[in-house]
């Protein structure tokens, strides 16, 4: 049936799909109860499985190959466009998993209602779920199912006339999963598959070490090649203008927007959040992913990327540096242990897009289905519901990834699309004036801008206006303007959000009221809120106490990934002593988180 699999492999890769099909029959019942099992797990997720869940599904089958084809073409600096987001990610841990679970809503969608008034409120809620269920959540799935295509391919051997329906057969997985099962299944089915995928990936990066004479060969031999950007295997991003460097607009959209989405962290990673028992649990949910997804598991796909580079210095005119990583897969792995990596593919494959299934489908019915179209029916009918629409998200994400180039131009559209509401998403917790009007408008400008952006030159002569960039250059496809367009995107629709705030009417000060003593954010700029209330506010989380605790996360997260990289690039010594930091600062971490819990229990019993 394949050029590269036998009877073991496949054996292997079949024990897998069924191990699948039994956890969503397992958890058939207790997610289906309602579409609060369903969606949220009854909110009684602990922090591990929910923490394994948000690794598994920000792992996904796509993520290798995207690592494996910066590494080639630039280099390990370039993973920042990876590793950025650490920032944002600690910011999430020290408070805005907190945030989410305090305010307890069913989606970050339906938190609109909770945070403003009016009909504009009602329209938002309903825009915004039908846009990011119609079109972001299939973006999604569509640049996952691509990488499946590249992986049935390289590393499976599935000829050219059957790779669709092998992927559809892996797709159908994950649909019988979620639907069956809702998030309960996805949530147990990822920790498994993180443990899989994480094993997986370990063993083909040590055969790969092993296989171009060991990590002191290796850093030797790609020194020595003169014509690959990467050869001084620098850790820290270089910016400039050499082919060798990060641009100054990338640099700028990585570290000084990216991580704005990041910190939010709306949408799978919010449902997570909002699922947990706690919001201790979800703080700790949160730390195991920063800690395990930034600064763990992305070092094997690095290793195999760089041997790649030694063993495949070229891949072939025309054939994207994508393919590298199942070729090393089908060279490297004897028989079972191929089977079992490209299972540890396959789980990465399901995890992510059972989320992006059920994820999506809470949309359509929590936030347009229910709350607009049918509210009164019986919890059954939800359940049916939430699973067709469950079907509506395949189809969707089937189509974008048909007509979708390759995975990096579908990752950038994400990018700039995210990259537009990050300012937005955090006025809304910290800033009282900006109402239903402003953020509505403009999330029809950033579902208008974001487009011409990329697929036209209508805006090119304004963003270099403010942006001051090269005239000669491509403003919507050159890979060194990502952060300019990213950039471009979030002032405009900023700018935006902010005037028509300011030129229309407040929020209603009672809902105003109640959100804030809900989620307690930093009173800063809720001062004429607070001035309204009957008693005194204090936020739970103190701006110092959080800076302070960001710093620490952030250096913990980054002394773990220059730590492990100074071990295995050759530099054993300051290795260790970052591996120390992140030791003390991992602790340090740990025992701000309980005393923040411990002195909310506290204020909340006075």
């Amino acid at each position: 049936m394949t050029e590269t699999l036998n009877f073991i492999d496949w054996s292997v890769i079949i024990i897998f799909i069924l191990s699948m099909l039994g956890v969503g029959a397992f958890f058939t019942r207790k997610g289906s109860a309602d579409i609060e099992s369903y969606f949220i797990s009854n909110r009684s997720l602990p922090w591990y499985i929910a923490g394994g869940s948000l690794i598994a599904t920000s792992f996904a089958a796509d993520t290798p190959l995207w690592i494996t084809s910066l590494v080639r073409q630039y280099g390990v600096y370039y993973i920042w466009q990876f590793w950025a987001p650490l920032i944002g990610a600690a910011l999430c841990v020290v408070l805005f998993a907190r945030l989410w679970r305090r305010l307890g809503v069913m989606t970050d969608i339906e938190f609109l209602e909770v945070r403003y008034s009016g009909k504009a409120a009602k329209v938002l809620r309903f825009y915004s779920g039908t846009m990011l269920a119609a079109f972001f959540c299939p973006l999604i799935i569509g640049w996952v199912t691509k990488a499946m295509e590249t992986i049935s391919r390289e590393a499976m051997g599935i000829p050219e006339e059957y790779r669709m329906y092998s992927t559809a057969g892996v797709v159908a997985t994950a649909l019988i999963l979620c639907t069956l099962s809702g998030l309960y299944g996805v949530v147990y089915s990822d920790f498994l598959q993180f443990v899989i995928a994480t094993i997986g990936t370990l063993i083909l990066a040590i055969l790969a070490v092993r296989h171009v004479g060991g990590l002191e060969a290796m850093t030797e031999k790609l020194s020595q090649m003169s014509d690959w950007n990467g050869r001084n295997l620098n850790i820290a991003p270089s910016i400039g203008s050499g082919p060798t460097q990060m641009s100054l607009w990338n640099a700028v959209g990585y570290f000084g927007v990216l991580w704005l989405v990041v910190a939010v962290s709306g949408g799978y990673q919010a449902q997570r959040l909002l699922a947990c028992k706690d919001w201790r649990h979800s703080t700790l949910a949160m730390y195991m992913h920063t800690i395990c997804y930034y600064g763990l598991v992305c070092w094997p796909w690095i290793i195999v990327a760089l041997c790649s580079v030694i063993i495949f210095p070229s891949l072939g005119e025309g054939v994207s540096d994508d393919n590298a990583y199942p070729r090393m897969i089908t060279l490297l792995l004897p028989a079972g242990l191929r089977g079992m990596v490209i299972a540890a593919m396959l789980a990465a494959f399901v995890s992510t897009i059972s989320t992006m299934f059920n994820w999506g489908s809470s949309y359509l019915v929590n936030d347009v289905y229910k709350r607009f179209l049918v509210k009164n029916a019986s919890k059954n009918h939800y359940v049916w519901i939430a699973r067709g629409g469950t079907l509506l998200m395949a189809a969707a994400g089937g189509l974008i990834s048909f007509l979708a180039r390759d995975i990096q131009q579908l990752l950038s559209i994400s990018f700039v699309i995210g990259a537009s509401f990050a300012v937005i998403a955090m006025l809304r917790w910290f800033w009282w004036r900006l109402n239903a009007i402003g953020d509505l408008a403009a999330t029809a400008v950033s579902w208008t801008v974001t487009p011409l952006i990329l697929f036209t030159d209508v805006l090119d002569t304004p963003a270099r206006m403010l942006l001051r960039f090269n005239e000669a250059a491509d403003f919507g496809s050159d890979p060194n303007l990502l952060g300019a367009r990213m950039s471009f995107a979030i002032i405009v629709v900023s700018a935006t959000a902010v005037i028509v705030s300011l030129l229309t009417k407040p929020t209603d000060m009672e809902l105003l009221k109640s959100f804030l003593l809900k989620a307690r954010p930093f009173g800063i700029l809720w001062k004429p809120v607070i001035r309204e209330l009957d008693e005194e506010y204090h936020s739970d989380e103190p701006v110092i106490r959080t800076l302070i605790s960001w710093t620490i996360a952030t250096l913990c997260v980054g002394s773990l990934i220059f730590g492990i990289g100074k071990l295995l690039l050759g530099s054993p010594k300051l290795g260790l002593f970052l591996l120390a930091v992140f030791a003390v600062t991992f602790i340090i971490t740990y025992i701000r988180i309980d005393q923040d819990y411990k002195n909310a229990r506290e204020n909340k019993d006075m």
